[in-house]
């Protein structure tokens, strides 16, 4: 069994970390590592010794993954699924097990080594086997291991090469990403999900992008122009836009066929089968292809889910990083917004793991890059905002710039620093022009509230002076009553200007009749009391 360079240090890492008392470790595999290949030299090595080991999965596709790599080396092994899984062997040293199976089973078989694959869904029958065996040492096998409490069961993280690298490398193809504007999320309800990141709900995703007319682009339109009729895996928010999505390009002449959980698994084998064979173009689905998927043929993503989980998204674009010899680079259609909010997936690095000391976010675990500021000042609101986003909702896209006219999809690629912050700087220009202009239309509307209010003020004035001089006229007063009036009223004399102008024909309200009663009995009443005064 031959290893690869990054492999054989990852194995070394790994006796490291435990003959160094640290157990329980969790590696860091991005796709096309070779984990499972991996797993198989370190058993392998524990069974030469007499020693007895496990490979725990959580998919029963992942189980016969693991079976066919042990196969292929001509490995011994039983499995634990079920109660009559054909390759039960109870007396193999090494078992490939369900944990759904081990939850249900009262005693386990004792092992030297447990390797979890896809360990970043720790499930409380991993807890019960590493209280059960604190001797034993646990490898976690993650791409995404950003879990929150992950920390409290894994004491060490080891990261023995990045998804960049293996690009560099040669083991992973590379990509190329096209993106546009993202859909209008705001007020979409948020629920969290299994690893304690917190993601859009499903239902309320749903609605919204269903009521998106234009869904962030044309998705046919855009894989006629990019994907260069490659096979394609397609994710939507929910069953029924994914069968939407497959309906649309069906009529577009395009072959493509809708997969989910709910369909019998032959038929979901055929439906494999067949798109590997080129059958048909676009797989499409919810959720179902995001972890335990294995088609390098596939090169093309169509990406319509948007989500705010790393962990999702990385491993949605990990289905067409595999190499093939059809394939010279990868393509990713993001009809979500979701590489301008996460970034590109091969840049993502596990640094830590969540030990639940500070507030949870899969982004506390992710390596940050040293050429990206912590800081920056916003420029919406220019506050001094902590990347990458600030308190008043913008967000700074990371990594590069987004073109879109919100249909064509626009290739999206890396940029100088000195590039970045001229984009910066721009969209800083941008903003204080479009504040100007609002400071503008806000002053205009003011003082053209302010016009109004003084002519309804003023007219609201005449008005009070008509009546005053229509009643005194009406009653013998001397044309001075109206003008003490007015003064008694509004604080300053009328000119004879508005005396003029507001004549002597005007109706006397109720109003206007009240006001002057209550004058004339408050002048009563201050009479009164003076005459006390002086008496």
């Amino acid at each position: 069994m031959e290893l690869r360079e990054h492999q054989s240090a990852a194995i070394e890492m790994v006796n490291d970390s435990i003959s160094k008392g640290k157990k329980n470790v969790m590696l860091a595999a991005p796709c096309s590592f070779g984990k499972t290949m991996v797993s198989v030299h370190m058993l392998a090595e524990v069974a030469k010794k007499g020693g007895y080991g496990m490979f725990i999965c959580d998919r029963i596709k992942l189980v016969q993954q693991a079976v066919d790599e042990f196969d292929k080396y001509g490995i011994e092994v039983g499995v634990i699924q079920g109660w009559d899984h054909p390759r039960s062997n109870k007396i193999a040293q090494i078992q490939i097990a369900s944990v759904q199976t081990l939850a249900r089973r009262k005693i386990w078989p004792y092992s030297n080594l447990i390797i979890i694959d896809e360990a970043h869904v720790h499930y409380k029958t991993h807890t019960r086997l590493m209280e059960e065996y604190p001797e034993v040492p646990f490898i976690g096998l993650s791409a995404t291991p950003f879990s929150k409490g992950l920390g409290n069961f894994y004491d060490n993280l080891i990261v023995p090469i990045t998804a960049a690298e293996l690009m560099e490398k040669g083991y992973l193809a590379p990509v190329k990403y096209y993106g546009g504007k993202r859909p209008d999320l705001k007020g979409v309800k948020t629920k969290k999900l299994q690893t304690g990141a917190m993601d859009y709900d499903p239902n309320a995703l749903a609605k919204r992008m269903e009521e998106d007319s234009e869904l962030v682009g044309d998705i046919v339109q855009n894989w006629l122009k990019y994907a260069e009729n490659s096979q394609t895996v397609a994710f939507s928010p929910s069953i029924l836009q994914s069968k939407a999505l497959v309906n649309m390009f069906n009529k577009s002449g395009i072959p493509a066929e809708h997969i989910d959980g709910y369909m019998p698994d032959e038929e979901r084998q055929i439906l494999f089968r067949e798109h590997d064979e080129g059958k048909f173009k676009v797989l499409s689905c919810s959720r179902l292809l995001n972890t335990g998927y294995d088609a390098p043929s596939v090169r093309c993503l169509i990406d319509a889910f948007p989500t705010k989980s790393i962990t999702q998204y990385v491993q949605r674009v990990g289905r067409v990083l595999r190499l093939h010899e059809d394939k010279e680079f990868a393509i990713v259609l993001d009809h979500a917004g979701n590489v301008d909010k996460l970034g590109f997936a091969e840049d993502v690095v596990p640094e830590e793991l969540d030990q639940g000391e500070k507030k949870y976010s899969e982004r506390n675990q992710v390596k940050k890059d040293q050429k990206e500021r912590d800081t920056m000042d916003c420029p919406m609101c220019y506050q001094i905002m902590k990347m990458p986003s600030c308190e008043c909702g913008y967000e700074l896209p990371i990594k590069m710039i987004v073109e879109s006219d919100n249909q064509i999809l626009r290739e999206l690629t890396r940029h100088t620093p000195e590039e970045i912050a001229a984009y910066e700087e721009e969209q800083r220009q941008q903003a204080l022009r479009e504040w100007q202009l609002r400071m503008a239309e806000n002053k205009r509307i003011l003082e053209e509230s302010r016009r109004q209010e003084v002519a309804e003020y003023g007219q609201t004035k005449m008005n009070w002076l008509a009546q005053f001089q229509s009643y005194g006229r009406a009653k013998g007063y001397k044309p001075g009553w109206a003008q003490y009036k007015y003064k008694d009223k509004f604080g300053v004399w009328p000119d004879k200007y508005q005396q003029i102008e507001a004549g002597f024909d005007s109706i006397v309200t109720q109003e206007t009749k009240d006001y002057i009663t209550h004058t004339i009995i408050k002048a009563a009443m201050d009479a009164k009391r003076n005459s006390r005064q002086v008496g």
